[in-house]
């Protein structure tokens, strides 16, 4: 799979998360009138896509791995979001 996170987005969760032993960033899809990124901590699963930038971990389960295939998550500091493209 190949899917990038930015320095810059590794560092807002850096910033938001206290991670501890096993805990990880997991981005997931959210669906209602179209398909979002969810996002939490959670414990890392190892059957996962697993990316460690910042010293930050994230990781995305199989199942959710098409809607982040080829694409940057990056954090847009002007608008304070997060921005998948």
């Amino acid at each position: 799979m190949v899917f990038e996170i930015s320095q810059s987005a590794a560092e807002f969760y850096k910033n938001e998360f206290v991670l501890g032993n096993n805990e990880a960033v997991r981005l997931f899809v959210r669906g209602a009138e179209g398909f979002f990124i969810g996002v939490e901590k959670d414990l890392l699963e190892k059957e996962s896509h697993i990316i460690e930038k910042n010293g930050v971990k994230f990781f995305i389960t199989e199942n959710d791995q098409w809607h982040f295939e080829g694409k940057t998550l990056d954090f847009d500091p002007k608008t304070e979001s997060m921005i998948l493209s």
